[in-house]
């Protein structure tokens, strides 16, 4: 069944796909391993460590993995800190080269949610792979990102290339703006203060109700109390112990909150297995919890969402930058990454499996990358995207506890930044080449997708 599934898709997959676009000027990469295997390398560890029971989601992933650059970029950030470690370092690394990142940066990883102070604001919407090392590492993957994202929406050389210019010195700015003042701590993009396609997104976030998300993925049973919808295709039952563990890890997990929820909020009513959600940690377990919420009526019940969490992918490069493990390396991030976030989030484990626990939000509203239709969206998107790196960066130093950064980022950073053209040039060689390394292990990917080699 497996392969017929995937033959299908092959077929699919080979109509309308992006061609490789050498780079003028530019010499290839060479690097010293092979993607396909290491890309399964780390795929089936996680197929072994689950004990298989989300091989339907691995077998999802690799149909997305295999559908454009794109998508391979996105759910392989393990393969880029990997090459990182064997390509030269960039020039501007003298300084901030151990600030909290939220590891995989990518365009659509940033989105419009409400905030903490039930204020809605755009912001970094994962931190799964947030971790201490180089401001330098953040700034070339978000590089990378958009020259592949712009290459599948059709942008030309010359938009990419007046993009990327404006990336970093958009952050080069917001660097210098921070330094030698705390401003970074409170520092926000609410409907006042961004872009025209940020702030729709914002508006939309404003119009979307608990109900709505209560709707999508619950009904009311015969009693008329409300649980998850199991005809749903995307949610999976769970059996009799998995519940268990969920429900005590909720009761743990109160103990890890900002914000903790009180005893009667969090009484869970109903679990779930979410599937075929995300690209980088698709194939990790993921489940919903329905709890009670502030009364008992069947409308304002809350969802949460229970996440696995593995080594992120930059640890690789600096393993004993942090010793924050599980879900309470990613919950924290959040916390000092991104201002007035989600103080419901916490950690504890399923079992054995350590998780993130956050609430799945009826606010968020993602960017798309097929929304950016503009070159202005496109200036307004990377410039908004390049401002909350800053801040997150420069925050998440000396000036919060518990972050073991002892010294301000954001002025270790302004002074590595000698020559913002300098930066522009390095980057934008860096991230095109990278890019050009990206469409050609995709390649090779896809040709073992089709050939249906073992994957994971």
């Amino acid at each position: 069944m497996r392969l017929s599934t995937r033959a299908l898709a092959s077929a699919a997959l080979s109509v309308g796909l992006v061609a490789t676009v050498a780079s003028p000027g530019h010499a290839a990469i060479n690097l010293t391993r092979d993607p396909v295997a290491f890309v399964y390398a780390k795929d089936h560890a996680l197929s072994l460590l689950n004990s298989h029971a989300t091989d339907d989601d691995l077998a999802a992933r690799t149909t997305k993995l295999a559908s454009s650059p794109w998508a391979f970029f996105r759910g392989t950030s393990p393969l880029y800190y990997r090459d990182l470690g064997e390509l030269p370092a960039s020039a501007y690394a003298t300084g901030g080269n151990d600030v909290w990142i939220m590891g995989d940066a990518h365009l659509e990883n940033f989105g419009a949610d409400r905030g903490a102070d039930n204020t809605e604001q755009y912001e970094l919407t994962d931190t799964d792979d947030a971790w201490r090392g180089s401001w330098t590492w953040e700034l070339r993957r978000m590089a990378v990102s958009i020259v592949l994202a712009e290459r599948q929406q059709g942008r030309t050389t010359t938009q990419i290339t007046t993009d990327l210019n404006t990336f970093v010195a958009e952050y080069e700015q917001w660097i210098s703006n921070f330094h030698g003042n705390s401003s970074e701590l409170t520092y926000r993009l609410t409907s006042s203060g961004t872009s025209d396609y940020d702030n729709a997104l914002i508006q939309k976030a404003k119009n979307d109700t608990r109900l709505d998300l209560l709707t999508k993925w619950t009904k009311l049973n015969g009693s008329g109390v409300r649980v998850f919808d199991t005809a749903n295709t995307d949610l999976a039952t769970v059996d009799s112990t998995t519940r268990t563990n969920i429900t005590n890890a909720i009761a743990a997990y109160r103990t890890t909150a900002i914000s903790p929820f009180t005893t009667s909020e969090a009484v869970v009513k109903d679990v779930i297995r979410r599937k075929n959600a995300g690209t980088g940690s698709l194939g990790r377990f993921r489940w919903y919890a329905l709890l009670e919420g502030k009364t008992t009526a069947q409308d304002d019940d809350r969802i949460m969402e229970l996440k696995q969490e593995v080594d992120p992918a930059p640890k690789q490069l600096a393993p004993n930058a942090t010793t924050y493990t599980g879900g309470e390396r990613p919950a924290r991030a959040l916390e000092w990454l991104s201002y007035q976030s989600d103080n419901k989030a916490g950690w504890a484990s399923v079992g054995s499996v350590p998780v993130l626990v956050k609430e799945k939000s009826p606010y968020a509203e993602d960017v798309a990358i097929t929304d950016l239709t503009s070159s202005t969206i496109w200036d307004d998107t990377i410039r908004d995207d390049a401002r909350l790196l800053a801040a997150g960066q420069s925050a998440a130093d000396q000036d919060l506890a518990g972050t073991g950064v002892t010294y301000s980022a954001d002025a270790a950073i302004d002074n590595a930044i000698t020559s913002v053209s300098g930066l522009q040039s390095e980057t934008r060689t860096f991230a095109t080449d990278y890019a050009d390394q990206v469409t050609r292990d995709w390649q090779a990917y896809q040709a073992a997708y089709n050939a249906h080699q073992p994957l994971y």
